[in-house]
């Protein structure tokens, strides 16, 4: 999922659950900076202690990209979260369990699961942030759904199997191809065929919100013989989840609650699948996200609603040296305040999740 989804749609879906903008904007912004938080060098404070970055992404060209250790600290506990689904029929073969455990899910019971322990937590200083991650992790594993987070021939697609399906105008399809184009020229021919990460053989087409499309992968018994995907009603279907996880971090946190109280699924259905199958660039596709928000169309509009724009520079490591100009404790900056969930989310994953469902010892 791209930017429209992760921040714009998580907030939305926030507030119509009834939480506070303040409480929905940390949250969004915890949900889209997963993407966004590549610093890996610690920032040296003025009192001499230094602050170390926890990274949740890497670029598509980056060399880490090809490192079995960074696929572990960050695909699989941030973007492709294994289903530990396994094919009743399949024994005999440790490593073949191993990798099929590890392929994404929509809303696998691992993945229901780390929400109830994101629930769980009632850590006031961290909470939004750490329900931003863990929204962000739950609405891939609807976008990321067939693919896993290592390098694995089970990624590969077959060249030329990739369709457009449905109705798009020309202009359209020409901007997906071209961008699809331009994706391979700058990752795929230079990692896809010796590094199979997540979904780069198929480009950006599972994180397209209007997509109908297909694909076939490589090796035979990886799904089924062509694989059909109809990205509107998918991410329909995790907003639906999204408002529901939402709404039970609102009656848990009472002091998350908005006065004006939350809007009902039904009320907000039609308008979220307007701007989902909105069909459009992702810049014009958050200009419309904006213009429902600002309107009403999840909840009584405040200022903050009105004003509601994502900055990726706000949570970046080094601005607590700003804010601490601004006196503003180092503990109580978002950029901490980020760092800390995303560590406690990676090693809840990697040390308590994945070992419960037998995928990891």
């Amino acid at each position: 999922m791209q930017i429209d989804m992760h921040f714009y749609a998580v907030y939305a879906l926030c507030r119509a659950a009834g939480l506070k903008p303040e409480v929905s904007r940390s949250i969004a912004h915890a949900s889209q900076f997963v993407d966004d938080a590549i610093d890996a060098e610690p920032v040296v404070l003025p009192d001499g202690r230094g602050l170390l970055p926890t990274m949740t992404s890497h670029r598509p060209i980056d060399y880490q990209n090809t490192l079995p250790g960074d696929q572990w600290s960050v695909w699989i506990p941030f973007h492709f979260l294994p289903g530990g689904v396994l094919d009743a029929s399949e024994s005999g073969n440790p490593k073949k369990i191993f990798i099929e455990r590890l392929v994404c899910s929509e809303d696998s019971p691992v993945a229901r699961k780390m929400l109830k322990h994101a629930l769980s937590k009632k850590n006031r200083n961290l909470w939004p942030h750490l329900i931003g991650i863990v929204s962000h992790v739950y609405a891939d594993t609807f976008s990321h759904s067939g693919f896993l987070g290592i390098a694995n021939d089970w990624n590969k697609v077959k060249s030329g199997s990739i369709k457009i399906t449905g109705a798009h105008n020309s202009t359209l399809e020409h901007y997906i191809w071209a961008k699809f184009e331009e994706f391979k020229t700058r990752f795929v021919s230079d990692f896809a065929e010796m590094v199979p990460v997540g979904h780069a053989a198929v480009a950006t087409f599972p994180d397209r919100p209007y997509l109908t499309w297909e694909f076939e992968y490589e090796r035979q018994g990886n799904g089924p013989a062509k694989v059909r995907r109809d990205n509107p009603t998918t991410y329909l279907r995790a907003c639906r989840k999204l408002y529901e996880f939402f709404s039970r971090f609102c009656q848990v946190d009472k002091d998350a609650q908005d006065p004006s109280g939350p809007r009902p699924w039904e009320n907000i259905k039609g308008p979220l699948d307007s701007l989902i199958r909105y069909k459009a660039p992702k810049e014009e596709r958050v200009k419309k996200w904006k213009e429902s928000i600002a309107k009403g169309r999840f909840c009584r509009p405040t200022a903050i609603d009105k004003a509601i724009n994502y900055d990726e520079g706000l949570w970046r490591p080094r601005r607590v040296e700003y804010e601490r100009r601004q006196e503003v404790p180092i503990e109580q900056t978002d950029a901490y305040r980020f760092i800390q969930a995303a560590h406690e989310h990676r090693r809840y994953v990697l040390l308590e999740l994945l070992p419960a469902a037998g995928i990891l010892v």
